[in-house]
């Protein structure tokens, strides 16, 4: 391994009651979890992770701090499972846009070649992952499950200090915003089925739903999110990893697409805390351009966290996530609990699937969770195959090539692996 092992930081504070805000009760059961934070941003964000491991011991978690100096995934996910032996982590934050990121390629919805970036490959101690053509880009893998859950976070050292700030504050105070649920469908998904508010009425006592045509708008989106807001939004509209498009028709009847940039979203003053984006590739974390959950998470002023997909595909049916942060699971067990159910079931759509923020964080609702009793565990999914999405609409994902160049402190040209482990 090649990584340079630093100092680590484990700030324990014993026998101090429980946070408040969206923490809901629970047994005084000792928990771990591990913070790997990009060398150059260790010292700018010293007092923010000391801050957050000291707050995080409220809620019976030690939280340790790696600083990572460079490494290929394959270092990185040796580290992580390193401390899953050592001090029993249920999950990571993974700070900086220097950390290491597995590729995957697969054939895609349009009959061609699609290859992204998964943090399913740190997920799973098990799993095997082969690359047949020593392209450095795996194209197989066996049966996965996530052992423990990952989430990304980058950006300047001003913008993470102010994200942890905000986190500090929602968990210290309470909600950043109106504590409500907005879905908004745009176009192509104004048919999908919301009578059960996609599950966020077990959350949320007040759930807008925007999916008619006439009133999908752009301007509508904006409305309600710079002005009420809302706590937590689902989200159907397209997208590439830096812009989401809104179909809509002029007055003379014809079709024209609306965009917005993420590099612009901070400049909308939007207030949502937490998103579940179902749109095509806005959350590819390796694009060298600030993304769209990047945009949400950190560039927001309330943006807490967020899941969606770096490649055409989006968490096809919601509700099983959702009822799991109804029933009080934190963000990152939440997708740990989807997954295995029912993520797992198809590559197509999910393993493009990642966390942006901070995954111990809980939703707030104005449901308690400790008082809903949502079933985490019935068949949310529709028997029917989900659609091929419609997301031919011009966007150009970064690529292998251009994320080796940009990072070849990452790649270990001299070992080239055929697969990790052994294959039968």
């Amino acid at each position: 391994m090649k990584r340079q092992l630093a100092a680590l930081l484990c700030i324990c504070v014993s026998g101090l009651p429980m946070i408040g805000c969206g923490d809901a009760s629970e047994e005084p059961v000792e928990r771990s979890f591990l913070i790997v934070v990009e060398s150059s941003l260790r010292e700018p964000l010293r007092e923010s992770l000391e801050q957050y491991a000291e707050t995080m011991q409220l809620a019976y978690f030690d939280v340790y701090v790696e600083p990572w100096v460079s490494g290929t995934v394959q270092d990185l996910k040796a580290l992580l499972f390193d401390y899953v032996d050592r001090y029993g982590i249920e999950g990571a934050l993974l700070i900086g846009e220097g950390l290491p990121a597995a590729w995957y390629e697969q054939e895609g919805f349009y009959d061609g070649i699609e290859k992204f970036p998964t943090d399913l490959y740190l997920q799973d101690r098990d799993a095997i992952w082969v690359d047949q053509n020593d392209d450095q880009v795996y194209d197989y893998h066996t049966d996965l499950q996530v052992d423990i859950y990952t989430s990304r976070l980058m950006g300047t050292a001003d913008q993470l200090q102010d994200y942890f700030a905000r986190v500090e504050r929602y968990r210290r105070i309470g909600p950043l915003t109106d504590v409500s649920a907005f879905i908004f469908m745009d176009d192509d998904w104004c048919g999908k089925d919301t009578s059960d508010e996609c599950g966020l009425g077990e959350l949320y006592s007040r759930v807008v739903v925007i999916k008619d045509e006439a009133d999908s708008t752009r301007a509508n989106y904006l409305e309600r999110l710079s002005g009420e807001g809302a706590e937590f939004v689902y989200q159907w509209i397209h997208a590439a990893p830096g812009w989401l498009q809104f179909d809509e028709l002029n007055d003379d009847g014809e079709l024209i697409r609306l965009k917005i940039f993420a590099e612009f979203l901070p400049a909308f003053h939007l207030k949502v805390s937490f998103l579940n984006m179902a749109n095509c590739y806005a959350a590819r974390f390796t694009d060298a351009e600030e993304s769209l959950a990047w945009a949400f998470t950190v560039g927001s002023e309330a943006g807490l966290a967020s899941i969606g997909s770096t490649k055409i595909g989006a968490q096809t049916d919601p509700r099983l996530f959702h009822a799991a942060l109804a029933e009080g699971l934190r963000w990152g067990e939440a997708y740990k609990m989807w997954f295995n159910v029912r993520g797992s079931e198809n590559d197509l759509w999910n393993l493009g699937v990642v966390l942006m923020g901070d995954p111990l964080l809980r939703v707030t609702g104005d449901l308690s969770p400790a008082g809903v009793s949502a079933d985490v565990t019935g068949d949310f999914l529709d028997n029917a195959e989900p659609p091929v999405p419609c997301c031919v609409i011009g966007a150009e994902p970064g690529t292998f090539e251009e994320y080796r160049r940009r990072h070849p402190e990452l790649f270990d040209d001299g070992l080239l692996r055929f697969a990790d482990g052994y294959l039968d």
